[in-house]
């Protein structure tokens, strides 16, 4: 794959910006979509912090169904990795947190602004960079 070829996720502003211009409907799709992400990024870091914590001698309660073959091939070598992985969930979860707070705040705007028919939004200063039939990279 070539570096032009590299998707990166945009900028709130610029997600601000990409969701006043779509319908309701794009907007549920992209909450159903961010809400399904986190759920992942929550089950991963539920993971992540049960090896973290075998590793360290410290085993997380956990009303989870665990495979214990799956915790048996965690690796101390494995710590730092599994740290790092969790800081940069963390991360992720968060800038879609941020999202998610955009979309509840597009959607006030758009139900107090029901009889007003302009397409401003709060955020139409910033320019929208990723227009057409791609969508948005979330």
């Amino acid at each position: 794959m070539s570096a032009g070829g590299i998707r990166k996720p945009i900028q709130i502003d610029e997600f601000k910006t990409a969701i006043g211009e779509m319908s309701s409907d794009e907007l549920v799709k992209i909450r159903n979509e961010i809400k399904n992400s986190i759920r992942h990024l929550e089950r991963s870091n539920s993971r992540l912090e049960k090896y973290i914590a075998k590793i360290e001698g410290q085993p997380k309660e956990s009303s989870e169904a665990d495979s214990s073959d799956e915790l048996g091939s965690v690796e101390d070598g494995d710590l730092q990795l599994y740290q790092e992985s969790l800081r940069e969930n963390l991360t992720v979860l968060n800038n879609y947190n941020e999202r998610i707070e955009a979309l509840d705040q597009e959607n006030l705007y758009r139900s107090s602004h029901r009889g007003d028919h302009s397409t401003t939004t709060p955020n139409s200063s910033v320019p929208a960079s990723n227009n057409g039939s791609e969508g948005i990279y979330l």
